[in-house]
This record gives C-alpha cells, structure tokens and sequence, in this order.
C-alpha cells in the first residue's frame, strides 16, 4: 500500500483512506469538536500521505503515521483557534454519530461515560481516545504522540486509571445516594458535573464507606459499559472530495495542495513528523497512581472502541473551508491522468526535506559515522550519466554504482509522477555494486525534468 502511494498510484491512495479514514475521523472529531474541521484534517492528512510517505522507514508504520500528521493537523488548528472550549467540548456527539442501541438505560450509561471522560483533562482524553478507542499501544502509541515508548506506557497508564477513577466516582455520586445517607448530604444540590474537587471528596468517601465501595466494584464492570459510546461517522462526500482535489491541477487546488504539505513538516529520520505539543507526563503524587490497575472500565470501554475500525468507507459530504488558505472547487480545473497523484509544486512523492529543513536527514540517507569502528564507511553513488532523452511510451534506462563503499536507502525524487514512472532495481548496494534505473515517459514533458538520486544529490535531466 505505501509503495503504491509513493509510485503516485491512485489505488494505494484509495486503499489507505478505505481502510484509516474512518478511525482517523472519529479521533480528530475527539479533538476538535467540529465536523467541519475534522473533514478537513482527514482530506490533509491524505494529501501530505501522497507527498511525503517516501520517507517513512518502515512502510509497515502506516497506521501510526496517519494518527501522527492527523494529531499535528489537529494541534494546528487547536493553536489557531481559543483552546479552552473546543477541548472541554470534544467529549461530546452531534447528529452525525451512530449510536447502535437505544433505551434509556443505555443513554444513560452513555452520559456517564461521557461525563467521566469530561471529568479529564485534555491530555489524558486524547490518550483514552488513542489507547482504548483506537486500541493504540506501546510503540504505535509512542509513534503516533511523538514520545518515547516508556513515556506512552507511563502516559496511558495514568490516563486509564485517572478515567477508571473519575468513572467509579461519577457511577456511585449518581446512583449511590439512594443507599448512602451520607452520601446524599455530600451531594446536597449537585448538578451532575464532576470536577477534579468533587471527583477527589467522593472518592475518599468511597474509600472508606462499604456501601459505596460494593457498589462500585459491582457496577463498574465490563458488561455494564459494553459498546455505549456512540461512532462518529464519517460524513458523506469527503472521499469524493479529496480525489477531485488531489486531481486538479488548476492554481487554486495546487496552491492549496502545496500549503498543506508546506506545513506538514519537518519530518524525522524515520520519516515521522516532528510532534506538536507532544503530552508530559505531571510528575507527583497524582503520577504514582498511573501503576494503578485499570480495572474493568479499561476493558470495557476499549471494547466499545472497536467499532471505530470496523467501518468500510463511506459515502462522503463536501467539507468546510481549511483554516488557511482557499478550498479547492470540485471539478475546477484539468484532472490528472487517472491512477495517479499529483502532487504541489516542489513537493516529492520520496518525501525527504529540502535544503535548509530544519528536520533530520531523509529516511535511509546515511548518517555521517562518529568512529571509524563503528562500521564500514558509507560509499557514494556515480551516475552512468546525467541526462536522457525519452520518446512517449518507451522506456530509458541508467545506471547507479556505490563507490567507496556500501551504500542505503537509495531514493529517486520524481518531479513529474504524472508523466514519468520510476523503476529502482535496488535501494541499497554493496561497494562495487551496480543498479538499473529505468525511466518511463508515460504523457509527453512540458518542458525538462529534473530527477534527483540521494544520498548524495545526482542530478539527472529528463528531456522527451
């Protein structure tokens, strides 16, 4: 799937949002709150996956790379935006969830899930959304919050518990008054609302009360809390949408294209970006309590969470105006040649950055070794020429030699996807070794193309 989107291939492109569009939704809906701007991340997110994937190392990380440009998208438009009230407002559902099953007891569970998720901050409701919803753990969490793996585990550890705390607590203050005297004074003119205060008092009431702490353990359990959470689905049009945009080549779609993928960066070494706002861990006694058992809720609500993965695409609705910049009009302009990507001018399917990018070496290039025993010294790569003269349809051909030494992660950067196709024998050779490069012309060049080979920057021009 990653080497059909970055060979500029349609089909890779559609495979990927069929299969990732779906959850990717429901997680910036979490975020931010407001369909339109979550349409409008998942339609970024799939035009910087055209442009920049090359450079991801393991082609196998797709899952989390997707949650990591989709996060920084969101953080964008967080940024640009007052934070306090999306935030606080992201626990809630519009008109355009699914919720499968009706009843009031249901709702009413429902709203006590959604209440205690309230009842977090907002760090510890996005590592809930990831952890138990998404069912991203470890390394994938790690990868997608752009943290370490020991600092994901230590993340959603304290996540999980703080929500299991927060439920327990808002599971007896509402049903629990009844059979607790106690806890009915306690509670004398509630709202409903548990805040960080309340959460605290009465827990340390059902710490110590036996009545409020049996119905704890016998109400927080797994079949209670099973798949109440409703599904944000994804809206109607959105898919459509983005291949009519990805498609057009007229100025405005392009000059849109090209400030997505602008921003997007930098990109790391392993080609993931670099994150915004990644989350911290609060160092305290609050902290200590993330090695606290998750309990039943954890199971639970993770459960429930599945059913973001289980939907196929959706039929599509045209999404808002980005935060910056114009939206492209569907239709507008000359499409591009069916099955493949354009992408924005300067942009490259391979994905590493441009001169003076403040990120790390693309994904592959060797790295400058710091001792002569740490291993054999990188060679460099020679061109069997510098130029080809290509005839619509019929294939050229030259060839690469490291020299010097091994050299990896050989990369060509195609200017023109739409007219030439690339073939690299292989990415990586030993000194001495030789590689075939061919070179298709398949639509006629409007003017030279230059490819450019790294590491080391060969530059050869494609003249048809």
């Amino acid at each position: 799937m990653v080497a059909a989107i970055v060979a500029g291939q349609a089909d890779g492109l559609a495979a990927a949002y069929d299969r990732y569009a779906p959850a990717l939704y429901a997680y910036c809906r979490s975020l931010l709150g407001e369909p339109a701007d979550a349409d409008d991340v998942v339609q970024d997110t799939f035009i910087i996956a055209a442009a920049k994937l090359g450079g991801l190392r393991d082609p196998g990380r797709l899952r989390p790379w997707l949650y990591a440009v989709a996060r920084n998208e969101c953080r964008r438009r967080l940024r640009s935006r007052a934070l306090s009230a999306p935030l606080d407002e992201a626990g809630e559902v519009t008109d355009d969830t699914a919720d499968v099953g009706a009843g009031a007891e249901r709702a009413e569970l429902r709203a006590l899930v959604e209440a205690a998720l309230a009842g977090l901050n907002p760090r510890d409701r996005e590592i809930i959304e990831l952890n138990l919803r998404h069912d991203l753990s470890g390394r994938d969490l790690a990868e997608a919050l752009g943290v370490s793996v020991n600092q994901a585990h230590a993340l959603a550890s304290r996540a999980r518990s703080q929500f299991e705390t927060s439920l327990g607590a808002l599971l007896v203050a509402r049903t629990g008054r009844e059979a607790c005297p106690e806890l009915a004074a306690g509670l004398h003119g509630w709202d409903g609302r548990l805040d960080v205060l309340l959460r605290k008092r009465v827990n340390r009431h059902i710490e110590h009360c036996e009545i409020c702490g049996a119905r704890k353990r016998r109400e927080l359990s797994p079949a209670m809390l099973l798949g109440v959470l409703p599904v944000a689905l994804l809206p109607m049009g959105l898919r459509a949408q983005l291949f009519r945009l990805i498609g057009d080549l007229s100025p405005v779609p392009s000059a849109y294209r090209a400030g997505v993928i602008s921003r997007a960066g930098p990109f790391g070494r392993s080609g993931f970006p670099r994150p915004l706002d990644p989350p911290h861990l609060v160092h305290g006694p609050v902290a200590h309590a993330a090695t606290a058992s998750a309990g039943a809720a954890v199971v639970a609500v993770a459960a429930a969470g599945i059913m973001y993965g289980l939907h196929g695409p959706h039929a599509p609705h045209s999404p808002g105006p980005p935060p910056a910049g114009p939206r492209a009009s569907a239709g507008a302009g000359s499409p591009s040649r069916p099955g493949t990507i354009p992408l924005a001018a300067g942009a490259t399917a391979s994905g590493p950055p441009g001169p003076g990018s403040p990120s790390s070496p693309p994904a592959g290039q060797p790295l400058v070794s710091v001792a002569p025993s740490l291993g054999p010294v990188a060679g460099t790569l020679t061109a069997s020429t510098t130029a080809l003269t290509l005839h619509l349809g019929v294939a050229g051909s030259f060839t690469l030699t490291a020299q010097g030494g091994p050299v990896s992660g050989i990369t060509i950067q195609n200017p023109d996807p739409l007219a030439l196709t690339i073939s690299l024998s292989a990415s990586s050779l030993t000194a001495g070794q030789t590689t075939t490069v061919t070179v298709t012309m398949v639509n006629l060049l409007g003017s030279a193309s230059t490819l450019v080979v790294n590491p080391g920057g060969l530059t050869i021009t494609v003249n048809g």
